[in-house]
């Protein structure tokens, strides 16, 4: 990218099954408060059913890099394919680099929203589904799924370097003045790299 920085991305349909994985399990924890046969527990359960679909609609909104790094969360090895421009070792350095970063990152975030949450605990207790109550904690959750999954990449002895020729070209354009949409987006079709235009123009 610009300046020398690196973005971590991954194929739209890849994310999705990440994210179809993770949000199953929110769904079944829910759904086993829901059927609790204590009703305050099943009442808990059903205001956080509410809360979790309208947060869902603002997921879609998030860093793309936060969405990356939760996706990494889930698995234990990786292959990184980057461009000729930077050797293996040198592609490794400055992946470790910016996960660090990340960690860093997401970690102060959840907290920061943790503390949120308690404070908003009130207001998402209210009746109806007042999602503005259960931001903080549902933000809170996807920081520490986005910190956890850039200590996994750190952590993890499974990472495989491939190269990439091809993309070299798509670093050129990124790198220059203008952002050329008409080539990135040709690249993407001959690559058959789902979601990579729509994510380069949010990240440039």
């Amino acid at each position: 990218m610009r300046r020398g920085k690196i973005a971590l991305f991954i194929s739209s349909d890849e994310l999705q099954l990440f994210e179809l994985e993770s949000d199953d399990k929110i769904r079944r924890a829910i759904g086993w408060l829901v059927a609790r046969p204590s009703r305050v527990m099943s009442w808990v359960g059903r205001v956080l059913e509410s809360g979790h679909g309208y947060y869902l609609k603002f997921e879609a909104r998030l860093d793309p890099l936060e969405r990356v790094l939760k996706a990494m969360a889930s698995v234990a090895g990786f292959r990184i394919i980057h461009s000729s421009a930077l050797s293996p070792e040198e592609t490794h350095r400055q992946l470790r680099s910016r996960l660090r970063v990340q960690s860093v990152k997401h970690l102060v975030w959840c907290i920061l929203d943790l503390l949120l949450s308690v404070a908003a605990i009130a207001l998402a207790f209210l009746p109806g589904p007042n999602v503005m109550g259960w931001y903080p904690f549902l933000r809170s959750l996807s920081h520490y799924r986005a910190f956890r999954g850039s200590r996994s990449g750190l952590a993890s002895g499974q990472v495989e370097f491939k190269c990439l020729p091809e993309l070299r070209g798509l670093e050129e354009n990124l790198q220059a003045s203008s952002f050329d949409r008409t080539k990135v987006h040709a690249v993407a079709e001959d690559l058959k790299i789902s979601g990579l235009q729509q994510f380069l123009e949010r990240m440039v």
